[in-house]
């Protein structure tokens, strides 16, 4: 039988649009710091997914060594960034934290404050596909952010709503709590917490795949490198005459 619904309270309303999840998923201390030591550009010998170039979401200022840490996620509405504060709240030394602004191109909702907030609590990245400010004293502070924009025009205090420690989206590619987040200068690799020891194992073999490219071509010379795949040409032209 058909019932009328029954209106919902401000006050409600309010608390059906946020999701605070205070507790991170934590990976294995061990596993995060091997990921550590691999490039995503390594996995993107093997990889389709999982890897986030870095078209749309750009190191602020170069990054010299590979980072790697569990991800704490927030998702902001395109003017309001209250929750990134209660994110902070929650980060632990290691935690990347992650921010879903939709591709938002005006509002920043990361700059000086934030960066000297994030660097107390220990976080040792951000990611945010929205805008950011205060570049100059990120790059000061030498804190590694990833955005999609620079904004001189910054989030407000509107309380509008928003979610902590949830699945979110950057670039197409979902993070949920906890996910490892890999960075380099060429791009950010998501390792999904329960797969940890599999990427390792990706990126090892990788690795060594490259160093043994490397020799190859040192030994042979680019000349004899080269007509290793001469039997790939000729048969993509059988293929095509064919």
């Amino acid at each position: 039988m058909w019932q009328e619904a029954i209106p919902l309270t401000k006050k409600e309303r309010m608390n059906a649009m946020i999701t605070v999840n205070s507790k991170t998923p934590r990976p294995k201390l061990e596993e995060v710091k091997q990921l550590g030591t691999i490039s995503p550009s390594d996995y993107g010998h093997h990889l389709n997914f999982q890897l986030i170039s870095t078209k749309k979401i750009k190191p602020l200022f170069p990054i010299e060594n590979t980072f790697a840490g569990p991800a704490v996620t927030v998702r902001i509405p395109p003017n309001d960034g209250l929750l990134v504060y209660k994110a902070l709240d929650l980060v632990q030394p290691g935690d990347v934290v992650v921010i879903d602004m939709n591709e938002e191109e005006r509002f920043a909702c990361w700059g000086e404050i934030t960066t000297r907030v994030a660097l107390e609590k220990g976080a040792i990245a951000a990611i945010i596909n929205g805008p950011v400010t205060d570049t100059k004293i990120i790059n000061d502070l030498q804190f590694t952010v990833f955005s999609y924009a620079i904004s001189p025009l910054t989030t407000k205090v509107y309380s509008i709503g928003g979610d902590v420690n949830v699945p979110v989206s950057i670039s197409g590619c979902i993070i949920n709590p906890g996910d490892i987040i890999v960075g380099s200068n060429d791009g950010l690799l998501v390792v999904p917490q329960q797969e940890t020891l599999s990427f390792i194992e990706i990126g090892k073999k990788e690795e060594e795949e490259d160093e043994k490219r490397r020799q190859e071509l040192q030994e042979l010379g680019v000349e004899r490198y080269l007509r290793r795949f001469d039997p790939l040409w000729e048969k993509m032209l059988n293929n095509n005459q064919n």
